[in-house]
């Protein structure tokens, strides 16, 4: 049987740029001819509220590559108060995002349905309770199709306002307790990502999560049991889908 069709593959992706804000000064004489200059960022940082904000958006940007979802592209940034994480701002040229809310929700997983499954049984892994709102696409009539994923300080260790409380939501089947594409999935598309996320072993995970060093409030103990947190939703990803997404 012919899998459904879908018009990202039919049209294919818009390439993903970031927004340039500025070059100002040449450098050297190269053949490629280096230019110094700024790109547009939104810096982030650990709060009261999120205490592993910072780590926890590095990570899931990390996990995502892994698996092939689409989310914005960020880099740790030093601070005189600390490390900080700068999300790059998407560039829209040609055509314009939108912010995908439960309103926009089912024509984004019509538009979009290898996406849609993809990103929803990502998050579903890693515990993203705060999808609505943090994922852009373009809805407009016209080739450029594009869905990019947003703001991860909802999930892993900022899933909970400690990272204590984060674990014990981590440790449990039936969180987060929804999802902007709940009930408009189909479940052959998200087979396909759960054993996408199934065929990544202990290591690779471990080494995704363990960074080397403290960031912010997570320690090297925290990282390691977020690894074994992850290993757990992965080997119970079929039933975590299944009470999340249906």
């Amino acid at each position: 049987m012919n899998g459904p069709s879908t018009v990202s593959e039919e049209q294919g992706r818009a390439f993903i740029a970031y927004t340039l804000s500025g070059v100002w000064q040449s450098v050297g004489h190269g053949a490629t001819s280096p230019e110094i200059g700024d790109v547009a960022a939104i810096i982030k940082q650990d709060s009261c509220e999120s205490r592993a904000q910072v780590y926890s958006e590095y990570v899931a940007g990390r996990l995502a590559a892994m698996v092939g979802v689409t989310v914005a592209a960020g880099v740790f940034v030093a601070h005189a108060r600390g490390l900080r994480y700068a999300s790059l701002k998407i560039a829209e040229v040609g055509f314009a995002l939108t912010d995908i809310d439960m309103e926009r929700a089912e024509e984004t997983a019509t538009r979009y349905p290898v996406e849609a499954a993809n990103i929803a049984v990502f998050d579903a892994w890693i515990c993203n309770a705060d999808r609505a709102g943090n994922l852009r696409a373009n809805l407009a009539q016209s080739t450029d199709n594009m869905m990019i994923g947003l703001d991860h300080g909802g999930s892993l260790l900022s899933v909970a306002d400690t990272i204590d409380a984060a674990f014990d939501r981590l440790k449990r089947a039936d969180w987060p307790p929804s999802h902007v594409f709940k009930g408009m999935l189909d479940p052959r598309l998200t087979q396909a990502m759960i054993e996408r996320v199934q065929g990544l072993s202990d290591a690779a995970i471990q080494d995704a999560c363990i960074l080397g060093g403290t960031v912010g409030s997570a320690m090297l103990t925290d990282q390691a049991m977020l690894a074994e947190a992850l290993i757990w939703r992965r080997e119970n990803l079929q039933m975590i889908v299944d009470r999340i997404l249906s």
